[in-house]
């Protein structure tokens, strides 16, 4: 099955490069230019990414930081750094917030393609505990309530018999939600189990999705019949 990359970097000769190492591996990529782009690809694309190459050289380390944080656990592959600065504060703020490899903008191509493949094995090979047991209990369970019927091994969602289309975050949500039925979840726990993260103020991502939850599947999204708010809380499924 071809993967997808994704290459992140406003230096043309950096960008050259990547994509003639990607094509290489008779692979595709998709090529953007500003972290923010790089999180609406990620949240809003149909498509799934193996791995990002991600030029920070015109980046805020900061701004980095917290995109890091907001997406690696979207995706199931490497992320390889480049930048000029290898200083010890920066290569510990990187490397802890889960990056692959740190290379300089001038590395040699053969030796990141070594790096690139390394990774991308060391990824199909990783099977993490926590992984297996979700896809154990995902075998196992359809969860039924009301008009709506949830297929978590089929990836599928139906409201009276008819299918709906989520995201993956959204159908991921729901499913949280749904395995958790008639208990409140906090904004903060949901952010935590779904996105990976938990940072001041970044609670309102739930807010939306749970938005637009409602609105898919709810008769009238203004008056929820399944997907409650606990004020002060956070929200319930029932």
């Amino acid at each position: 099955m071809t993967k997808k990359f994704l290459i992140l970097s406003q230096n043309p000769d950096l960008t050259t490069k990547l994509k003639q190492l990607i094509k290489k591996k008779k692979e595709n990529y998709r090529h953007l230019t500003t972290p923010t782009s790089l999180v609406v690809a990620l949240n809003d694309d149909d498509d799934s990414y193996s791995g990002i190459f991600w030029d920070i050289t015109k980046s805020n380390l900061d701004t980095t930081l917290a995109t890091l944080l907001l997406i690696r656990n979207q995706v199931a592959g490497p992320i390889i750094i480049f930048t000029n600065s290898h200083s010890d504060r920066t290569l510990n703020k990187l490397y802890k917030a889960k990056v692959d490899f740190v290379a300089d903008l001038e590395i040699n191509e053969k030796l990141l393609l070594r790096i690139f493949e390394q990774r991308l094995w060391s990824y199909t090979f990783k099977i993490q505990p926590e992984e297996k047991k979700l896809a154990k209990r995902a075998n196992e369970e359809i969860i039924e309530t009301g008009n709506i019927k949830i297929n978590i091994n089929k990836y599928s969602v139906f409201k009276n018999n008819e299918p709906v289309v989520l995201t993956p975050k959204e159908f991921q949500l729901l499913v949280y939600l749904a395995q958790n039925k008639g208990n409140v979840i906090s904004r903060e726990q949901l952010l935590q189990k779904i996105w990976g993260y938990d940072l001041l103020g970044s609670s309102r991502i739930v807010d939306i999705h749970i938005s637009h939850l409602r609105d898919k599947l709810e008769d009238d999204s203004s008056h929820p019949q399944h997907i409650l708010t606990k004020r002060g809380f956070g929200y319930r499924f029932i």
